[in-house]
């Protein structure tokens, strides 16, 4: 699994050593990767330990926006919560702010999954991996080094390795968002069954 620092390396040979900019090179990266994250809808998961009289809780810092509320009793019960108006007295649950706020006040202790859409979480550190999977791993450096070749200081009249690369961005790219939707499609399969 390739590293923030391996991905540079990548970009630094793909413009043949001509920029060297780690922090405008990093940008492009975590740019690329928020780019693929925003159309291929990642996914995460939340545990929470509902407590008795107790009914708002912390959202994770890379929440984005709601999927799914389910308390999972038995492998042959799982109760979904539905996503309701914070205004409303329905039974479900709401987003406010920085927090899940169970519909009604709960009476009863109870651990809920809470699969949500979430932001990629920025590469920073040398060391950092991006997390979207490995094969997709090239993506990144492709676009930063297809924008890298089109910055007007390095005076670079053709423009057909920049295409290229680009190029091969946009496909990689389009093929990453079917194949996180189709994933994202089947776990949503999950049969939803009170006995």
């Amino acid at each position: 699994m390739p590293t923030l620092e391996e991905i540079r390396t990548r970009v630094f040979r793909a413009t043949s050593g001509m920029y060297t900019d780690s922090y405008h090179m990093d940008d492009l990266i975590n740019d690329a990767l928020n780019q693929l994250v925003e159309g291929a809808r990642l996914r995460g998961v939340q545990t929470i330990d509902v407590v008795t009289g107790t009914n708002s809780y912390a959202l994770p810092d890379d929440f984005k926006s709601p999927g799914e509320l389910l308390y999972i009793e038995s492998d042959n019960c799982i109760i979904p919560y539905s996503l309701v108006d914070i205004s409303s007295n329905q039974y479900g649950y709401s987003i406010e702010g920085k927090e899940i706020i169970i519909k009604p006040v709960p009476q009863e202790e109870r651990t809920l999954t809470h699969y949500f859409y979430k932001y990629a979480i920025r590469l920073v550190n040398n060391n950092d991996v991006p997390e979207i999977d490995s094969q997709y791993h090239d993506l990144l450096s492709f676009y930063a080094a297809g924008m890298i070749l089109l910055l007007p200081t390095l005076n670079i009249q053709d423009k057909t390795l920049s295409d290229r690369y680009l190029n091969r961005w946009q496909d990689g790219k389009t093929n990453f968002v079917q194949d996180m939707q189709r994933k994202n499609k089947s776990s949503k399969g999950r049969t939803v069954v009170n006995w």
